[in-house]
Parts: structure tokens; sequence; C-alpha cells
């Protein structure tokens, strides 16, 4: 008898659902402090096409979470309705999305943001929309199983622009780390001449090191030079070397104050 009672015991197991992106984003916005300062936050899904041969995504704000604070004067719900008017191309590899922040985080997978130094480009896309507001955007990523895959885009905006926001993109850095969700740091798409053209990414906060690294594991023959020389070219068309931190910061600052999607920089034989 007591054999057959534990042969009817079963074991109940609780599953519980796995929360979705929007509702771990909609977590991370109602933790963000905005400092008592207006702005507002916005989830740019990322939808990739089943039917187009194409590789890349679309970009969408239609039915994802957003938050505004202190927006007295509307500028900011503003910006988000036109941004929900707009239409948006497929993002892929070579698309050209000049001034537009969130297809450029989706395009290179880099956060990057526009402050007061930045200059718009009336020639760029979407000029009216961005205005003279400033913006952080972040890449999201979520874990597939088989890797990290993009899944949209968080888009932080400011009536006036900052002096930086790299304050404000570690806060929602952590903020997505705590929830489970990844991003990637700040910094430049590099394209390097040479023999041939290379690109790679480069973070704001990297070291001289870091880009001599990255440039000799492209160009292996590279190693044989005692020094590495790599000169870029400066707001007023000069070409400057880059040999120390100091450099590199400089000519990271000028690009990051341009807005500019990429810096080119070149490496000049010693031999």
């Amino acid at each position: 008898m007591e054999a057959i009672k534990l042969f009817l015991v079963t074991a109940v197991g609780i599953f519980l659902p796995v929360p979705t992106t929007e509702s771990i984003v909609r977590e991370v916005f109602g933790k963000y402090d905005f400092r008592q300062e207006p702005g507002l936050l916005q989830f740019w899904a990322c939808i990739t096409p089943s039917d187009s041969e194409d590789i890349g995504c679309y970009l969408t704000l239609t039915e994802q979470t957003y938050m505004l604070t202190r927006d007295h004067e509307g500028l900011l719900q503003d910006y988000r309705r036109r941004c929900l008017e707009n239409y948006y191309p497929l993002v892929g590899v070579e698309t050209k999305v000049g001034n537009w922040l969130p297809g450029r985080a989706a395009q290179t997978r880099i956060a990057d943001h526009r402050t007061i130094h930045h200059a718009v480009n009336p020639e760029d896309r979407h000029p009216a929309d961005v205005s003279g507001k400033g913006q952080l955007v972040l890449p999201v990523f979520r874990d597939q199983g088989d890797g990290n895959k993009l899944v949209g885009i968080i888009e932080y905006v400011t009536p006036v622009p900052k002096e930086s926001y790299v304050e404000d993109f570690e806060q929602i850095h952590n903020l997505l780390k705590d929830e489970g969700l990844n991003s990637t740091y700040m910094g430049k798409t590099i394209k390097v001449a040479y023999n041939h053209l290379i690109k790679f990414t480069l973070p704001l906060s990297a070291k001289f090191t870091d880009l001599c690294r990255e440039v000799i594991k492209r160009f292996p023959e590279l190693k044989k030079q005692q020094e590495l020389c790599v000169e870029y070219d400066d707001t007023e068309g000069n070409r400057l070397p880059i040999s120390s931190d100091e450099d590199l910061q400089v000519c990271l600052a000028e690009s990051s104050s341009r807005g500019e999607k990429f810096i080119r920089m070149y490496v000049i034989s010693n031999t």
C-alpha cells in the first residue's frame, strides 16, 4: 500500500513565463533617473523581415514603450510624433542612414551621442526631426542561445543638447545589464588604409595601444615595425599623427563633436 502511495506522487514543475524584451525595456525606463531634467526615452524595435533577401532590419516605434518627462513646450512629444509618422528604410550594412542616429546604431552596433558640439548637416536625413536636440542611442542585444541578437535601439532625447551623454549611457547600460539585456560601449567605427582598407570599432575610452593592436591584428606585416605611424585628418583638413593616448583622444573627441559616422586613418610605413 505504501509503495502505491509513492507511485502516485507526481512532481509539479513551475514554469515562469520568459519576460518579453518590451517588458524588460519598460522596467529599465521606469528605473531611469532623469535627474529632474526634461527627456524622452523610446525604444525602436528591430524587426527582421522573413521575406527579404537583404540582411538587416526595420526599426519601428509602433506599439513600443516610451517614457516622457517635463515636456513643458511639447518639443519632445512633437519629436516622437514625427518619428512615428516617418517612413524608415531597411537598415543594412551599406544603408545610407545619414544623420539618423538610431539607424546608425543599428548599422554599426555601437552606442553614440549628439552633444552640444555637434553641427547638424542640413543635407543629411531627418534634419527637421533632429533640430537642435541632444540624443543618445544604444543598441540592445538579447541572448538567443546561439549568441546575442540585436532586438532594438534605445534612444534618449533632450530638448537641449548636453555637453556629454556618457553618464546617461552608463546608467542605461547598467540597468539593461541588471535586467539581463546587453548593450555595447560608446565608440566609433575606424577605417584604416594601408595596402587596402579595413575597418573595426574602437571605444571612446580606447588607448593608443588598443588602436595599434587592432591595426596589427589586421595587418600582421606591421609587427616588424618598431613604431606604428598612424595619421588622420583633423577638422581643418590637416594630416596629423596619432602617437599617444592624448592624440587618440583628441581625434575621437573631434569626430564625436562633428557627428561623423566613422574616422578615416592612414598607416605610414617607415621601412
